[in-house]
């Protein structure tokens, strides 16, 4: 999934390039469970949705895969948008443009 990994060396340390698809696979599986239970009124954009269920993960995210926690904040938005990407409720092209970036493939 991250092309990038392709020039890392063999048995490499544990750090956050070895977790990514997991961490992604996390906020896939909450992003689903935050969609059915958290309700927002009135409805807030696409945007400030991801910023709140970024707010509500971001611990669980450090406390479960640890090396994140030395992540910047763009990995950990990385991770969070293609973690919605991946739970299939809501088209790549409206993810991007609701924050401004493009989702590596």
């Amino acid at each position: 999934m991250w092309p990038f990994r392709k020039n890392r060396p063999a048995g490499g340390s544990d750090d956050a390039l070895e977790i990514i698809d997991q961490a992604i696979d996390f906020a896939a599986e909450r992003w689903r469970y935050f969609s059915r239970s958290v309700v927002l009124a009135p409805d807030p954009g696409l945007r400030d949705r991801i910023g709140v269920f970024a707010r509500s993960i971001e611990q669980s995210l450090h406390a479960r895969f640890p090396p994140l926690t030395a992540a910047p904040e763009e990995v950990i938005l990385l991770i969070i948008a293609k973690g919605v990407e991946q739970a299939g409720q809501i088209a790549r092209q409206d993810i991007e443009r609701a924050l401004g970036i493009l989702l590596p493939p």
